[in-house]
């Protein structure tokens, strides 16, 4: 079965927008366009996803293993939202206490009903030392911002980030319906899977790759078309910056 790898894309990407109101016959339509550059200025600033009692000069790193389990969580959710490190990025790490571990479900919980959040999913785990592919679409104005993290091990080796116009989405939209989805349940899966928070639809589903594979020529099992599709998108057809690796 194939996994989704982690090729390290990098691309000088540009990113705020500019919004116009049109009238048709009917209603008032907003009708944006989505301005790359002014984006990137909005999301590299400083204070973009800053958490000011965390993120000052006075709060050393030493005192982010005193946090407790649920401060612990939230700045870990906030670290795969940020476009490059935060000052705990290279914290992490569940074998201590209070540290986070990723969850297919509590990822689903987390993201449910996130008015910020267009779509969040992620892939795993793997036999990559347990790890997951961690992807959050958040509306930025008229673009879109995407996040993308590689979390092994309970420890990021990877961040990267990229701005995507409305069309880009759309088309990631139509590719997952094309996909055959379950109902999330209460139950933790542990196989390869990919977990989904739609929150444009509102609605929570996984795809079990696992399961949606088929035989090759040679016998191996590969992923069904639509599966690779998607695996495609996140590959080749966003422009990532990679922002963070440790490999």
């Amino acid at each position: 079965m194939k996994r989704l790898i982690l090729t390290g894309i990098t691309a000088s990407f540009g990113l705020m927008l500019v919004c116009s109101m049109t009238e048709n016959s009917h209603s008032n339509i907003t009708a944006c366009d989505c301005d790359i550059l002014q984006t990137k200025q909005i999301v590299t600033n400083k204070n973009f996803n800053r958490v000011s009692q965390y993120d000052t000069v006075t709060f050393a790193k030493s005192d982010f293993y005193k946090l407790d389990s649920s401060i612990n969580r939230a700045l870990w959710y906030r670290d795969i939202e940020n476009i490059d490190t935060t000052k705990f990025t290279n914290l992490w790490n569940d074998y201590l206490p209070a540290n986070y571990h990723a969850s297919h479900l509590d990822f689903a919980k987390f993201y449910s009903g996130r008015k910020d959040i267009e779509l969040a999913f992620q892939f795993g785990p793997n036999m990559d030392l347990w790890s997951y592919h961690i992807f959050v679409i958040k509306k930025v104005g008229c673009c879109y911002l995407i996040t993308r993290s590689y979390f092994r091990h309970a420890r990021f080796t990877y961040k990267a980030y990229s701005i995507i116009n409305p069309d880009q989405v759309g088309t990631l939209y139509s590719i997952l319906e094309k996909i055959n989805v379950q109902p999330i349940g209460d139950k933790e899966e542990f196989k390869y899977c990919g977990y989904f928070v739609d929150n444009r639809n509102k609605k929570t589903f996984f795809v079990d790759f696992e399961n949606e594979s088929e035989k090759a020529a040679d016998e191996s099992q590969k992923p069904k078309k639509e599966v690779n599709d998607l695996y495609d998108f996140v590959e080749k057809e966003i422009n990532w910056t990679k922002t963070y690796s440790l490999e």
